[in-house]
């Protein structure tokens, strides 16, 4: 069988082999497989010396000190530690404050954990984005009050690839003497990320999007911010009290190598990417129906969001059987959810089902770019007041 050609590296991406090449490293009876934490003896210290290089290869990216980092199982765990640690740790230091900054479009392990809090008594707000999914610095500090301890905004929104000037954000945070943290997932290594000269507070990074392995990332926090973080997870005291649990050696490893190839590759992938997303949004122009979502000038090279006027969104991905892509919906049993964040930028629920998330990366080849072409423009016109193939309500 023939697959499709995948068009979905914001959901997951392949593992780069130079990547896999490091982590078998620290897997065999001949590398630096043992446990990182064993002090009494050589093969403990090897395992240990790895996982310091991979947290100084990951601040070295971000223009961080290695003391920085802490080793997570991924984004969605730095998430839930920097929302939950933080409200926690404030609350312990007997800090009143019960108010947190977020949008109506960040990821759901940032709006899961704020709903948990508000169980809890905590006031969130969910500001609204731009029609271009796009949070301001104007919009925090219209809705920072005395209370407000905490802001959560996205660098860049996983679905839109629109992208906020989160740097702005966190100048007005530290006016006002709010904490700020920011989820990195999507925009890791395309943006500025010169975190030592920034005023932004926490930062959640991973790499699984970026040719990494999944099921490991880093929480940045700035140590001249003294963020009173709580940890979540206990055993052990590893990472410096914040996450128990021994340190997966292979895993981090293989963080730090996507995070070394990132670093002196990141600029001529950008470069790259930026022209396959022209490549596509010149040869699907004339599709009838077509709608770009997200931000013209700020967008993220690599993320396309398209809906289609007038099409079915249960017909939409069935029909382009020969490319692998998300719609940017739930779905859930026979019920196709029409996108929260879709919804958030004014998009109707017709249009938010009948949308595509177009993700392309380091292995995307220019004859993929032909063919996601050809599936767009031979079919989606087909689809066009076609009705549904579902039996839908």
């Amino acid at each position: 069988m023939t697959k499709p050609v995948y068009f979905d590296y914001a959901a997951a991406t392949p593992t780069d082999k130079r990547v896999i090449d490091t982590m078998v490293s620290c897997m065999s009876i001949d590398g630096h497989f043992a446990n990182p934490h064993a002090k009494d003896h050589v093969y403990g210290w090897e395992a240990a010396e790895s996982v310091e290089n991979a947290r100084e290869q990951v601040a070295s990216l971000i223009g961080a000190s290695p003391l920085e980092i802490t080793f997570t199982s991924g984004a969605t765990e730095s998430n839930n530690l920097a929302i939950f640690g933080a409200a926690k740790g404030l609350a312990k230091k007997g800090d009143t404050r019960r108010h947190i900054i977020t949008s109506k479009i960040e990821h759901k392990a940032i709006l899961e954990a704020c709903e948990i809090l508000e169980e809890d008594g905590y006031k969130v707000t969910y500001l609204t984005p731009t029609k271009e999914g796009i949070i301001t610095s104007e919009m925090v500090e219209d809705a920072i009050d005395e209370d407000t301890f905490l802001v959560s905004i996205a660098q860049a929104n996983s679905v839109l690839g629109a992208i906020s000037d989160v740097h702005a954000i966190a100048s007005v945070c530290k006016k006002h003497q709010v904490f700020f943290h920011t989820d990195t997932a999507q925009s890791i290594g395309y943006l500025k990320m010169d975190y030592d000269h920034s005023n932004i507070d926490m930062v959640s990074l991973t790499a699984e999007k970026v040719c990494g392995p999944k099921g490991v990332g880093a929480l940045y926090v700035r140590r001249s911010s003294n963020v009173p973080l709580f940890a979540q997870i206990y055993g052990g005291g590893q990472e410096k009290g914040l996450r128990g649990g021994t340190v997966p050696t292979h895993e981090v490893a293989g963080l730090g190598k996507a995070f070394e190839i990132l670093k002196s590759e990141a600029k001529t992938d950008k470069a790259r990417f930026e022209k396959l997303r022209q490549r596509i949004l010149d040869g699907i122009k004339d599709v009838p129906g077509l709608i770009v979502n997200g931000s013209k000038e700020h967008n993220l090279p690599n993320i396309l969001s398209i809906s289609f006027d007038g099409v079915d969104g249960h017909m939409l991905l069935p029909t382009l059987s020969n490319i692998a892509a998300s719609t940017g919906s739930a779905c859930s049993s026979s019920d196709l959810k029409p996108s929260y964040i879709l919804k958030a930028i004014g998009l109707s629920d017709d249009e938010a089902r009948a949308s595509l998330r177009l993700s392309f990366g380091r292995f995307t080849k220019d004859e993929d770019i032909d063919i996601l072409i050809n599936e767009i423009t031979t079919k989606v016109p087909k689809l066009v007041g076609a009705g549904s193939m579902w039996n839908v309500r």
